[in-house]
């Protein structure tokens, strides 16, 4: 997820989740969250969950 270079395109009313995942994670740009809401189908929880255990190495490379 780092390093894409390109800023994605955040629909408006995804704004508001994004806001409250920041709330929780907030070392991640709109943009890294959006990524990750992406990745998780939209799963507000799995989202928060992926994005709070991205820095621990044991699952940083484990999540399916």
């Amino acid at each position: 997820m780092s390093g894409t270079g390109a800023k994605l395109s955040i629909p408006s009313n995804t704004r508001k989740m994004i806001q409250a995942l920041k709330e929780i994670n907030s070392g991640h740009s709109d943009e890294e969250i959006y990524a990750m809401l992406k990745e998780c189908s939209m799963d507000p929880n799995e989202t928060a969950q992926r994005l709070l255990l991205q820095g621990d190495p044991l699952f940083c490379h484990n999540q399916s």
